[in-house]
């Protein structure tokens, strides 16, 4: 019976999970599906339960099945028949339709197909016999398998370098925002600075503030831009190339992409249906690219690719504007300079974008908002520091993931894959760009499947 063991179960590890059983046939396989909690098909994104944590795609587009484009529509409307497919829906939902799409994949599969979840954490992993892997677990517990799938999605990122040691280990700042209780441990007059201003920062500073309305709430980020609000777009350009011409450079594809929306404008339409047509051709753009594009595009690029990008519910978006227009949430852009410690409080020095002079920000909380760790090198966790160790992954020249190859297989430190060994998540951004949403997501789970299979 071949083994196929995946190390993560939150969006990628169940895609890959439910792919695998509808797939295997009548073949003998046995899937083990490895996380460190024990909660299946929640991971950072959905573990939530608040209900005002909202997923910022709409229904129609967050199907884990690729050929079944409504199938959590489905689902979300058998729950609360008011779901349509432009409802943006509670994440917590949506873990719940992960692990219920895990259940039917599971009960409908072939007799000789086998599902087994298991709690626990990869601490190594090595190349045994006959191209297998065998995965050494905390607890010493061995798993020997044909395949491993590394789906272990996000880690927390690395603290800004100017934030010293004994701050760092300190109460007063969270590197991980989602830390089970954190919230309800700041008090109503304690001041809290969050580092970002992306859509982890904006749930963040509204849960605080639901909380207590009266909380002193500052968001700093190098450009200070926040996520732009979502607008539906009209379809017009559904299956269309945006950009038809060569772009050799970042620069001559900004510039081709602002004709174009242009031109939209003066056909009715506007950028949100510009940012759709990009999406599927974001890929093909990035992968054209020479590293030293690559590097101008997330030097220069980046911040304003992300909020449009990844754009906010119009409800969020409407509870996002009143707390600024209320004082309740401030926004800075600018770099922190230094930090020091006064009485109760930390304060940072800040160069504002565009100013001269230094302004002081005060916070007895700080919360790093910035996102996951994008660089493998950077990531503390012994799995992965002994998987580039020991040459069976390589990480990108530009610190964006893992290289892989056709297939999503891993390549090691000598650029040939790793026998038996694939990844999927968020460092797939290193070869594809668009590479950490659901709709990019699914598709690598039924590559790999196939691979596997």
């Amino acid at each position: 019976m071949r083994t196929i063991l995946i190390v993560g179960a939150g969006f990628s590890g169940v895609a890959c999970a439910i792919q695998l059983l509808r797939g295997a046939g009548e073949q003998p396989l046995r899937v083990l599906l490895l996380n460190r909690s024990g909660r299946m098909a929640r991971g950072m994104a959905y573990g939530t339960q608040s209900p005002q944590h909202l997923l910022n795609v709409v229904a129609a587009n967050m199907s884990v099945l690729p050929d079944d484009p409504e199938h959590f529509l489905h689902y979300a409307s058998m729950r609360d028949s008011r779901v349509t497919g432009a409802s943006f829906v509670a994440r917590s939902v949506y873990g719940d339709y992960l692990e219920w799409s895990l259940r039917q994949a599971q009960s409908q599969a072939a007799r000789h197909v086998a599902l087994d979840c298991v709690s626990g954490s990869v601490s190594r992993l090595q190349a045994i016999d006959d191209g297998r892997l065998a995965a050494t677990l905390e607890d010493g517990r061995r798993i020997e398998a044909d395949r491993v799938v590394l789906a272990f999605g996000h880690f927390a990122a690395p603290p800004p370098a100017l934030l010293h040691g004994s701050l760092v280990d300190s109460v007063r700042y969270a590197a991980d925002p989602w830390q089970a209780g954190l919230l309800s441990t700041i008090g109503v007059h304690e001041p809290v600075l969050l580092l970002g201003t992306g859509l982890t920062a904006v749930d963040i500073a509204l849960q605080l503030l639901r909380r207590n309305p009266a909380q002193r709430v500052h968001a700093l980020s190098r450009h200070g831009l926040l996520p732009q609000p979502y607008l539906p777009p009209t379809g017009q350009l559904a299956g269309s190339t945006l950009l038809r011409d060569g772009v050799p450079t970042a620069r001559g594809a900004l510039r081709a992409f602002l004709q174009q929306v242009e031109c939209l404008e003066a056909a009715g339409l506007d950028w949100h249906d510009a940012m759709a047509a990009l999406r599927h051709q974001a890929a093909h753009i990035w992968q054209g690219w020479p590293p030293a594009e690559r590097r101008r595009f997330l030097r220069h690029l980046r911040p304003y690719w992300e909020v449009h990008r990844h754009q906010l519910p119009p409800t969020v978006q409407q509870e996002l504007t009143l707390a600024m227009e209320r004082g309740a949430l401030r926004v800075t852009a600018g770099r922190a300079i230094s930090v020091r410690d006064e009485a109760e409080l930390s304060v940072l020095s800040v160069q504002p974008r565009g100013e001269d002079t230094q302004i002081e920000l005060r916070a007895a909380r700080i919360i790093n908002c910035t996102g996951s760790c994008a660089s493998p090198r950077r990531a503390q966790v012994p799995l992965v520091r002994q998987l580039l160790a020991d040459g069976l992954v390589q990480a990108d020249a530009l610190g964006m993931g893992l290289k892989v190859g056709a297939d999503c297989a891993v390549l090691g430190a000598d650029g040939a894959p790793t026998p038996g060994l694939y990844y999927i998540g968020p460092w797939l951004k290193a070869g594809y760009w668009e590479a950490s949403a659901v709709p990019e997501l699914r598709q690598f789970a039924a590559v790999i499947a196939r691979a596997c299979l």
